[in-house]
């Protein structure tokens, strides 16, 4: 497809600035990354620091255990007749209580995230965490492990959970938007010698300066923390000082401190999805021809499985000749309640959905949501609908060689949509999440064999000989997921088999949708 394309980012942003976990949103943009992860690395850094341990508020001392406290033995005495009088042995003074102490070594280990090639089609970062826990009696079991960060939205985001097993290790998958450099590591337990709660706190990186000659840029590591501590010990029952509503994850973490079902909040941030519609030919690799703008949040259990996702998405561009509608697929054991509603660039309900063409067969709720079951999830939420009915007008796909000022972007359809299972489900126990990004796909008005094609992102599925279907022959995808991480504006030039990055600077301001 000989045309150029310009997406320009700046005026599509939908910021809610009310939401109390939202920082300012980065501004997606169709990144490549700099091919500078090296490949095939086993290189291992050992770095030592020190976890600092935070004193939380004295509960109920029933709770834990207590040192027991020796009286003296009084002796008799004989005073004629004035009788017996019981003289108390003085007690002795107890010990100044020890504190927890805590020593941490981190090491990390090289991960491979180049996919054997210099393309970056998913910037997200996807690294076990492990955290080893010991005291002086050996490995503590059963100790609650929090994995947060603080740059996606500028508040704590928590991106994993886990308890300790009997040899006091727990390994939390994590995937991260590109600008995490590190996570932050919390294990809240107890002080058996004063009864006070106490949380253990740290971080640790899961990336580091690439190393070698002419090197730039990071590789991806996989922390393994091991927290040595003394006077520790995970917390015996409930303590609502901490953790109001006893569900096992302290008050500071929970967005939900009153409700035992939920959790936490998994925010992804602002991401960009662009897809190249030629599929299973490479066409001219341009990713341009279906673009949208999304960001989602899962509101979670303390079990980590989740209970809703709710997902904005914003239709950009469409540099292409075909028709497309956006889809998700949900592997999942049991039904959903889905609500979506529709506005246009200017924030307006929009009413097109049920007019445009449909080309997913036999789909269920498309347009107006209501309960699924997991057949029809499988097949497909319909999120937006036909893209020749989601962009207004031709600015959004300018002709080859035509100007194009940020002046001419007009915002597409956005589609907000609800998804809340009747059960909680676990989104890693079948394959729902990759690069921590759900099964989003692309439906095209062609057909082959019959069938109106389909377009996933790598990672889901695989052919008989166990080669990623959705990767050609080059390791080269259909689909490129990803998160700008500058708040300077950008645009991407895209024709043919080139792509060159154009930015320009600009004061970033909290924008409502209109």
């Amino acid at each position: 497809m000989n045309r150029w394309i310009i997406l320009l980012v700046l005026p599509l942003f939908l910021v809610d600035c009310s939401n109390k976990k939202k920082g300012m949103l980065l501004l997606p943009f169709l990144g490549l990354g700099d091919g500078t992860t090296q490949a095939n690395t086993t290189s291992t850094d050992t770095g030592s620091g020190t976890f600092t341990v935070v004193g939380l508020e004295t509960t109920d001392p029933s709770q834990v255990t207590t040192p027991d406290t020796t009286q003296g033995t009084g002796g008799d005495t004989s005073n004629g007749d004035t009788g017996s009088v019981v003289t108390p042995t003085p007690t002795p003074a107890a010990p100044t209580p020890a504190p927890t102490t805590v020593n941490n070594e981190t090491t990390t280990n090289v991960v491979d995230q180049t996919n054997g090639g210099d393309f970056n089609f998913e910037t997200n970062i996807t690294v076990p965490v492990t955290v080893v826990v010991e005291n002086e009696s050996g490995p503590v079991a059963n100790a609650p492990v929090t994995v947060s960060e603080s740059v996606t939205t500028g508040e704590p985001n928590v991106v994993g959970v886990g308890t300790t097993d009997g040899n006091g290790q727990a390994t939390i998958p994590i995937s991260v938007p590109p600008t995490v450099v590190s996570v932050d590591i919390t294990i809240v337990g107890v002080n058996p010698t004063t009864g006070e709660v106490v949380e253990i706190v740290g971080s640790a990186p899961v990336q580091q300066p690439a190393t070698g000659n002419n090197s730039e840029g990071t590789v991806v590591v996989a922390p393994v923390v091991n927290v040595d501590t003394t006077n520790f010990q995970p917390v015996n029952g409930c303590v609502q000082a901490v953790d109001s509503d006893c569900d096992g994850i302290a008050n500071n973490f929970d967005e939900y401190p009153d409700d035992p079902s939920l959790a936490t909040i998994a925010r992804s941030g602002r991401y960009t999805i662009a897809f190249e519609d030629m599929f299973p030919s490479a066409g001219d690799a341009d990713l341009n021809d279906h673009s949208t703008v999304f960001s989602t949040e899962m509101d979670k259990t303390p079990a980590n499985k989740v209970k809703t996702i709710r997902g904005t998405y914003t239709h950009v561009a469409k540099g292409a000749g075909y028709n497309h509608e956006l889809r998700l697929s949900l592997d999942v054991p049991t039904n959903a309640t889905v609500q979506v509603s529709y506005v246009d660039g200017s924030g307006n309900p929009w009413d097109g959905c049920a007019s445009a063409p449909k080309y997913t067969a036999n789909a269920s709720g498309d347009c107006t949501g209501g309960t699924l079951t997991p057949a029809q999830l499988k097949r497909g939420v319909l999120l937006l609908p036909s893209s020749d009915k989601t962009l207004f007008g031709k600015k959004n796909a300018p002709a080859a060689g035509s100007t194009f000022t940020i002046n001419d972007f007009v915002r597409g359809v956005t589609a907000q949509v609800t998804i809340t299972f009747e059960e909680p489900v676990d989104l890693n126990a079948t394959k729902n999440l990759v690069g921590g990004h759900l099964n989003y796909f692309l439906a095209i008005n062609q057909k082959t064999d019959g069938v109106f094609r389909q377009i996933f992102r790598p990672g889901y599925f695989k052919d008989a000989k166990g080669k990623d279907a959705f990767l050609d022959k080059n390791g080269f995808p259909w689909t490129s997921s990803s998160q700008v991480y500058s708040t300077t504006q950008q645009k991407v030039l895209i024709s043919e088999n080139r792509l060159r990055l154009v930015t320009f600077s600009s004061t970033l301001g909290c924008t409502q949708m209109v």
